[in-house]
Order: structure tokens, then sequence, then C-alpha cells
């Protein structure tokens, strides 16, 4: 009989050690803001200060509190939390997970995809990289509002929140509040940006047109922000009156939903339906890959084009080889299999959510929605959800639905799972030592 101490289980304990790091990291951040809420006393509900916490570090716009009542030193630390939480994300995809080799491929950034040659071989250098890129971008956003006709301290939170793909807003209404059409085209600009990826515009400000124009990954973000402002203006042109307006909160309307920041220039929860669902699905397809942006990703969503092409090529070429490219170059198998991985991971994650906030007292158009934003770190959903973020239209049970979906969105899913399936694994291991 073989010795019990002796069983393996597949997991790469260097990797482990990584991803609990980070896991555990991401809910101590959470932890002190919840401390900080409480201690304000502006937040006297320990679940309250909780959700506000994740919804911070974890870059979704959802909130639980009045925006308009709180200090000023507190929105500026609502703020700080989704900067933080932001470059939590880009440092983990673009840094941390590709620094441990062997598990490269839990990287967001798919390799031989023409990113590797802006990023650094070393730890250091990819780090100092990102953050200049990340610090450079929000400090061009803040001069952009600034000059928009933002006040000083608006100008400052707003840049946080917008680098990140946060979306936590001063104002109950968020942009609406402004009434200005220079910053929310400033706004809408600034978010397009934000979802697109760092190595890309590190390629806009070197100049590498022909970079650009070989990504496939760029083109198809770029064709979904048109396409998808010319279908909801179309459809909203009556309604809304027509005119510039209307082009303008279309286009604020889509790059809000596909960078998965969540602000609001008007409530398209309100809109007829086709623009609403067609901004949800922007929001569950989300932001190019390695950007501060969350979502499904549009790397993911190419790769799986990729392979139905291939599976109905195959029906009538059984023997044809039939590779699946993007931006020029061959995806591997084992991408392929990741991606299916992940896919089956998205939709039980949206299974488990849909269901908890439903029997927990939601109706389904919010199940559904408020599910499919929480994972993808956005917020704004349909339903009691069609709001301006505001979560307190949700039964306190569910909204402990919404924050485990924004913990597993902002994560990306694989690091819990595997941090979760190592720790089930080695209770099962010193099970059979007994």
């Amino acid at each position: 009989m073989s010795d019990p101490s002796r069983v393996r289980f597949p997991w790469h304990r260097s990797a482990v050690r990584v991803l609990t790091t980070v896991v555990a990291g991401a809910a101590s951040l959470v932890v002190i803001s919840t401390v900080v809420y409480l201690a304000s006393g502006e937040i006297s509900r320990l679940d309250d200060a909780i959700f506000e916490s994740m919804a911070g570090f974890t870059t979704t716009s959802l909130t639980v509190v009045d925006p308009e009542a709180m200090p000023a030193w507190l929105l500026a630390w609502r703020a700080l939390t989704q900067w933080l939480g932001g470059l939590g994300g880009l440092a983990f995809a673009l840094v941390v997970v590709p620094a441990f080799g062997g598990q490269r491929r839990l990287s967001e950034v798919a390799e031989g995809r023409g990113r590797k040659a802006v990023l650094a071989r070393t730890w250091s250098h990819n780090t100092q990289r990102v953050v200049s890129a990340y610090v450079g971008f929000t400090v061009l956003v803040f001069a952009a509002y600034a000059a928009a006709g933002m006040g000083a301290f608006d100008a400052a939170t707003f840049s946080l929140t917008t680098a990140s793909t946060g979306g936590f807003a001063n104002y109950r209404d968020s942009f609406a509040h402004f009434d200005s059409a220079a910053i929310e085209w400033v706004g809408a600009g600034a978010m397009a940006l934000a979802g697109v990826s760092v190595a890309v515009l590190l390629w806009m400000v070197r100049g590498k047109v022909q970079a650009l124009w070989r990504s496939t990954e760029l083109k198809f973000y770029a064709g979904l922000i048109l396409g998808s402002t010319v279908l909801v203006t179309a459809w909203t042109w009556i309604d809304t009156g027509g005119g510039g307006d209307t082009i303008r909160e279309s286009f604020f309307a889509v790059t809000s939903s596909i960078s998965t920041t969540g602000y609001r220039a008007a409530d398209w929860g309100h809109w007829v339906a086709a623009p609403q669902i067609l901004l949800l699905v922007l929001i569950g397809m989300g932001s190019m890959a390695g950007s501060a942006g969350g979502g499904f990703r549009l790397l993911r969503v190419i790769e799986i084009m990729g392979i139905v092409r291939r599976e109905l090529v195959m029906q009538l070429h059984p023997r044809a080889m039939v590779p699946v490219r993007v931006s020029g170059a061959v995806a591997s198998e084992a991408s392929l299999t990741r991606v299916h991985n992940f896919q089956i991971l998205w939709v039980l994650a949206i299974a488990f959510g849909v269901f908890g906030i439903a029997s927990l007292g939601g109706d389904m158009p919010t199940a559904v929605s408020g599910a499919i934003s929480a994972l993808a770190t956005a917020g704004p959903g349909l339903g009691d959800l069609s709001g301006f973020a505001d979560a307190t239209v949700l039964p306190a049970p569910a909204r402990g639905v919404v924050i485990a979906l924004m913990f597993l969105g902002r994560l990306s899913i694989y690091p819990v799972v595997v941090v979760v399936g190592w720790g089930i694994g080695e209770v099962q291991r010193m099970r059979l030592r007994l």
C-alpha cells in the first residue's frame, strides 16, 4: 500500500504561494478600508463598510453611501481605493504572474502577441513601466478634467476613478451632476483609453503605428465602440431628442460600459430594450487584456470566435489544419484550452450570482444584469440597478453575493479557484495521513 504522505497534487507550490499572497493581500486591503469607514463614523454597519471597501478595491462603481453627505477626505479615500485596485490588477496581470515562470499561462497578457516588445524581461523594469504608464495616464486625465471645467478636488478624485475604471463619483447622479458637454466628452474619451492595454498605450506614446495596426484586439475594441455608439444613437435618437446630446450620451454610455467603469451621464436603464441589452453585453465582454478594466476580456472573445470558426470549417473539412490567429500569431492549443476553462468558470460564477441574487430578493432582470456587472467589476445594471449605481436597492443578503462576485472578477477568478483548490487538496492530504 502506498504511503499517503507521498500523495501528489497538481499544484506548483511557488505559484500557489504567489497566488495565496495575492488573494490574502487583496482581502487585507478590504479589511483595512473597512476599518477606515467604520472609524470615520460615516458608515455604521459592518456589512456596508465591507461592501464599500470591496467595491473600491475591485474598481466597481456600486455604492451603499450617499457621496454628497460624506466629508472630502473620505471621498478622496474612496477614490484612492479604486486607483490602488486598478494598479493592483495591472501589476498582477503584467508583472506578478509572468514573474514566476511556469505559471505564465495564468496571465491575462498572452505571449507572442506583440506585447512583450514593450514590456521588460525583469520584474523590476516591468513594475517601473506599468506604474509609470498608470501614473502618467492619471495625471493626463486630471489635466483634461481641469481644462474642461472641473474643480481641482473633483478633477483629482475623478481622475483616480477614471484611470482605474472604478466609477466612484462624488455626486449621486455621477457625471450628470456637472451638466457639461465638455466634461462628458473628456470623461468618455478617458474611459475609452482606460480600457486599452498598457502595452498599446506605450505603443501610442512611442508612435509605433504599425504595431497598433497589427493588433487585432485594438481594432476589435475600436470597432465595438464605434459600431455600438452608432447603434445606441440610432435606437435612442427619437426618445432623447436627437442631435449632439444624443451622440454624446450614447458614446459616453458605450465607453463606460466596455471599459467597465460604470459612470453615468444618463440613466440608460430607462432607454428602450435594445440599447440596454447591447450595453450589458459590452459590460460582460469588457476591456482589452492588460488594461485596468474588467470583464471577460476581448482577447478571450477573439480567441473563442477563432475556435468557433475553426470548428465550423472542420465540420466540412475534417482533415484541415485551421490555426486560430490573433494579431498575426497562432494561438497555442494550451492557450485555447485555458480560454475554454475560463469560459466555464465565468459562466458558473454568473450562474451562482444570478441564483444567489434572485433567491435572496432580487427580480430576474436585476439578478442577471447584477451578476454580470459585478463579475465584470462595472456596477450598473437593469431592473433595480438601473439607476446611478445605488446598491442599497438590493437586500443585504443579496449584496453579500455581489461582494463575492466583485472579488472574483477583480482577481480574474483563477487565483481564488487555485488557492481554494489547493486548500481542499491539502485538507485531503492531511486526512490521508491520519
